[in-house]
């Protein structure tokens, strides 16, 4: 702001003195000067560079922190695998498999495994022929149990196998027709689906010989026992199949299906292997 003032010299003619005052005027809304507009963006740059250290260092904070518990994770994997006191592969009804076993004491053993294969299996029912396969690939826990290791390497075996086991299967229109119940109906380009889903925690008891805590090195060893559990059985069958042949032999049809598959809840498995104990 300039203020002006008069100023009369010795001759008596007025003369106008221009005077430079500044006055800083902080009045709300009043834009600021140039040097306070100056100090208010060093300060706003200041306060987001702070936040943007901050975020930086958070984040690679973050970074660390995840890195440091996927090292954690592999090793404790790895010293898991360097416990244990045996590996073993084997082949039999559940496919192809391999195993780790840790033994407590003489008497006991527990182990852990994954078998798995995958089979084309066709089968009738009722009126209808079906292309089905079979997927077996589930994870197992077991505990041995040892009377005599010191005699005879003979155990019993108790656990549970855990998966998504299925049977599944279309049924085929070689004629262009379906016969559900005793009745034939037109195919019309259709399919139907059944599937016969074994649950997905199953127990399991056996008998054996092998794996014995009181062995080292190579060695056989031979399973038989049986895994429990009954199959859920979805049947899918088209809307005009169904209008044509009659919602009663539908179920009749299902039904017949469902009596084929309730034999197989009682699964046999009986395998073979070679174990190498440490």
């Amino acid at each position: 702001m300039v203020v002006c003032s008069g100023i009369n010299n010795s001759a008596g003619v007025t003369q106008d003195v221009r005077r430079p005052l500044t006055v800083h005027l902080n009045v709300c809304g009043a834009p600021p000067t140039d040097d306070s507009s100056r100090s208010s963006k060093r300060s706003t740059l200041n306060g987001r560079g702070a936040r943007m250290r901050h975020m930086n260092n958070s984040g690679i904070f973050a970074m660390q922190k995840c890195a440091l518990i996927a090292v954690a994770g592999l090793a404790m994997f790895a010293a898991s695998a360097v416990q244990a006191q045996e590996v073993y592969g084997n082949i039999g009804t559940e496919g192809l498999g391999a195993g780790v076993g840790y033994s407590f004491e003489s008497h006991d053993n527990v182990r852990a495994d994954f078998n798995g294969i995958g089979l084309s299996h066709n089968f009738n029912a009722g009126g209808a022929h079906y292309d089905g396969k079979l997927s077996l690939y589930h994870g197992g826990l077991y505990a041995d149990f040892f009377p005599v290791p010191g005699i005879v390497g003979v155990r019993l075996t108790a656990g549970v196998l855990i998966g998504g086991d299925n049977l599944a299967g279309d049924a085929t229109n070689m004629s262009g027709t379906y016969t559900l119940n005793g009745v034939t109906v037109p195919a019309n380009g259709e399919t139907i689906h059944a599937k016969a889903q074994f649950p997905s925690v199953r127990p399991y008891l056996g008998i054996g010989f092998g794996h014995n805590p009181l062995s080292r090195g190579l060695s056989f060893f031979f399973d038989a026992g049986v895994a429990f559990g009954k199959p859920k059985l979805t049947y899918d069958v088209p809307a005009d199949i169904v209008a044509a042949a009659g919602q009663a032999n539908v179920d009749a049809e299902k039904a017949s299906l469902q009596y084929k598959v309730n034999r197989v809840k009682v699964y046999p498995i009986v395998k073979v292997g070679l174990a190498y104990r440490f």
